[in-house]
């Protein structure tokens, strides 16, 4: 007689295999999906690089991040990681003529990001011995081996995504991954990066990632318009914030750029007229400023004007001070070359107004910097200096342009001049010392 009993239990063994099989395939994690494009998204790579990552065996994870948000068909990926390097080469290349003329690769092609995904991994402190291969041996001795041999215990990851043109952030997502909630199938295979499907520590950052973009598909699949232009309560602060003002010049005479020009008794359009201006009036800047109105006085009225309806008038300035006795221009030794007096040079001015500059002399003879002045602010500089030493700089700010002349020294390393405002008298002198 056949004896059919002993086989029961392997049948039932066989049975449960299956059984865990098809769940595991079950519990695999899947990237979500999207029904439509939502924009154009580039995978940012952070500043200080991922170096910290070698020792694990790992590198970039931008390749597996773009693979995941190809697959879900939420986002139009562009090229932003090493490649773009190569892609600039090319560009490189046909500006140079060096590609055939019907290439057609040139300026304006480049599809532009409407949103940056930037990802991050923390590495947790602690590792693992033998005890995951321990738990895992029953499983056979490869996966036993698989787990055993890991170099860390858990791993946080994060991604953020935010709008390009308002750098807004519209959606994020954090999690950890620990040894034992990361699956070895699945998803990983259709994009397959080294280190992140083929080693334990890998697939734990990349299962930590994939919760993170799913968390963020789920976010956003079903918002109409994921673009994000401005925050409500960013533009409701700043509009009960005081406003921000830059300063105006004491003592300067404006005078009105049309004629009708309203002065009101309070900064606002709100306030009582107390004078209407011809564009014959001159008026006196008092300095005080606030929500886009100057304080003036005339010779019949004081009263609050909008700044952009006054500009600098063309006549004597209100308290006006004596031009400074011209220097004398005399150069550092004949014609040196303009490559002499390259360097950072660094001074202060005084006179009519006082402040500090920082200006920078290419080799060519090219003068560029910036200065900031105690009265009006800051304004910038341009300028070149010729063979000789002799130099003539303009600058430009608030309370208009002013012309500085003087002479550079390549023996001592120094520049010293005059300034005077454009237009006007008024002015003083500089000096300043290469750095």
């Amino acid at each position: 007689m056949t004896r059919w009993i002993p086989a029961l239990p392997r049948l039932l063994a066989v049975g449960t295999l299956l059984l865990a099989g098809l769940a595991q395939a079950q519990d695999t994690p899947q990237v979500e999906q999207c029904s439509r494009k939502l924009g154009v998204l580039a995978v940012a790579e952070p500043q200080q690089g991922w170096g910290y990552l070698s020792p694990y065996g790992l590198g970039s994870p931008a390749a597996l991040l773009r693979g995941m948000v190809q697959q879900s068909g939420c986002f139009d990926v562009v090229e932003r990681g090493v490649a773009m390097q190569n892609l600039q080469q090319e560009r490189a290349l046909a500006a140079g003529g060096d590609l055939r003329a019907e290439s057609n690769v040139g300026k304006g092609q480049m599809q532009a990001a409407d949103f940056v995904m930037t990802p991050a991994v923390q590495i947790g402190s602690s590792t693992t011995g033998g005890i995951g291969g321990a738990l895992l041996g029953q499983l056979g001795g490869t996966l036993g081996a698989l787990a055993g041999g890991l170099k860390f215990k858990e791993a946080m990851t994060s991604l953020l995504l935010a709008d390009v043109r308002s750098s807004i952030q519209v959606a994020s997502a954090e999690g950890k991954a620990t040894r034992t909630d990361f699956g070895l199938g699945g998803w990983a295979g259709a994009v397959a990066v080294g280190g992140y499907t083929s080693t334990p520590e890998g697939k734990m950052v990349a299962a930590g990632f994939l919760d993170n973009y799913n968390r963020i598909v789920r976010q956003i699949r079903d918002n109409p318009q994921l673009i994000r232009t401005s925050s409500a309560a960013g533009d409701a602060n700043a509009a009960a914030s005081t406003r921000a003002e830059s300063p105006q010049a004491a003592g300067q005479l404006l005078v009105a750029k049309i004629a009708n020009v309203k002065v009101f008794d309070q900064p606002s359009r709100d306030g009582k007229v107390v004078a209407t201006l011809t564009k014959a009036d001159e008026l006196i800047a008092s300095g005080e400023a606030k929500n886009g109105f100057i304080y003036v006085d005339s010779a019949n009225f004081s009263g609050w004007v909008q700044r952009t309806l006054v500009g600098p008038g063309s006549g004597a300035a209100a308290v006006p001070a004596p031009a400074p006795a011209p220097l004398p221009l005399t150069s550092g030794g004949g014609n040196v070359g303009t490559a002499a007096f390259a360097g950072t040079y660094s001074g202060s001015f005084g006179g009519a107004e006082s402040g500090t500059f920082l200006v920078q002399v290419s080799p060519g003879g090219q003068i560029s910097g910036s200065g900031q002045s105690s009265t009006t602010g800051a304004f910038s500089v341009s300028g070149r200096v010729d063979g000789s030493g002799r130099a003539t700089m303009s600058t430009s700010g608030q309370a208009g342009s002013a012309v500085f002349s003087g002479v550079f020294s390549p023996g001592r390393g120094t520049v010293t001049g005059q300034w005077n405002y454009a237009g006007r008298p008024q002015g003083g002198q500089f000096s300043g010392q290469r750095q």
